[in-house]
């Protein structure tokens, strides 16, 4: 495939993802007589006004699409893996315990809030995270994984490899879930000094104000029209201002994301217009879709090309359980096993 439309797709989709996160408070059921950036705004509080959200992200792409973008650029891509891609995807869900909505869940608020993100594809769950009462529980097809990666022979080895690791690691690599206590994380971050890390109250509350501005300011939006998926807005920003208020925001509000954001240099980002499609449903954000073709190189792509990253939303999810018979953590011998790792 075209490695650069590829890799920008999640630099695309993390962006997306940070747009709606910024909603709060509750939605009118119709947006279209509203001024386009109302609309998008009362989408984006419109997401929060339930006890679950649930989000799918997936490529609008199809199997032969993916193949013909890999011939395009001179690889090659068989037609097994094109149909996984295709059909690949990734499933985010938050829910509240006791049917409070998410508008509602306020720093300090005694809300169980559990979250769940799945990678699937076509419809079957290959790895998973649960964040449920300050744990976090983790599993993967490994097996699968590796089939899917041309790897299948490395599966054998990989448990032969591990047999004399932690029980978790065993289990892990079994397709078996284990937990880790995020309690104990936090403690033991607070012995290295890392207790400040997280962010406070006041810290997340500026940082959603600050971000709400950094929209309101450098992202344009203009209505389409009005189809089966609600009200369609057009938002339009420049990649690098957008790129450079957003670093800066979040370097202001939360000093530690400068690890995250320290290499990240705005005045490197290539400077274009960046669009994105946008629906809003009964007051609700119902979709939105990024084509990264628009980040290639007009020399890497012809016309009529379109490679869509596609965001679905929906006000409801299943409950979010503790996975029984999980295997716990040690987080002493974790990071033996990651300082092992790392000075490989």
């Amino acid at each position: 495939m075209r490695r650069r439309p590829t890799s920008l797709a999640a630099l695309a989709t993390v962006a997306v993802v940070a747009l709606t996160g910024c909603g709060s408070g509750s939605g009118a059921k119709s947006t279209t007589s509203q001024d386009p950036k109302a609309a998008f705004a009362t989408g984006l509080s419109g997401l929060s006004d339930a006890d679950a959200l649930t989000v799918k992200l997936n490529l609008d792409t199809t199997a032969d699409a993916l193949m013909g973008f890999a011939k395009e650029s001179g690889d090659t891509l068989d037609a097994q893996a094109a149909q996984h891609i295709a059909t690949a995807g990734i499933l985010f869900e938050t829910k509240t315990s006791d049917g409070t909505k998410l508008s509602d869940v306020k720093p300090g608020t005694k809300v169980n809030v559990a979250t769940r993100v799945a990678i699937q594809d076509d419809g079957k769950t290959l790895g998973e995270f649960r964040t449920v009462d300050e744990s976090l529980y983790a599993q993967a097809d490994v097996k699968t994984l590796l089939d899917l990666f041309g790897e299948s022979k490395s599966y054998a080895d990989l448990t032969t490899r591990t047999k004399q690791m932690p029980a978790f690691v065993q289990a892990f690599v079994n397709g078996e879930w284990v937990v880790l206590d995020l309690n104990a994380v936090k403690a033991l971050a607070g012995q290295f000094g890392g207790a400040a890390a997280s962010p406070s109250t006041q810290q997340a509350q500026k940082l959603l104000t600050d971000l709400k501005a950094v929209i309101g300011k450098d992202v344009a939006v203009t209505r389409v029209g009005t189809d089966a998926d609600g009200d369609h807005l057009k938002l339009t920003t420049q990649s690098r201002t957008f790129a450079n208020d957003l670093v800066q925001t979040l370097g202001s509000d939360i000093p530690a994301a400068g690890l995250a954001t320290g290499s990240l240099k705005p005045g490197n980002v290539p400077d274009h217009s960046v669009v994105l499609d946008a629906w809003v449903k009964d007051g609700v954000l119902s979709k939105i879709s990024v084509d990264v073709v628009q980040f290639a190189k007009p020399s890497e792509v012809k016309p009529g090309d379109s490679l869509p990253v596609v965001l679905k939303f929906d006000q409801s999810g299943d409950d979010i359980s503790k996975p029984s018979n999980a295997t716990p953590v040690d987080t002493t011998s974790l990071l033996t096993l990651l300082g092992s790792l790392g000075g490989k």
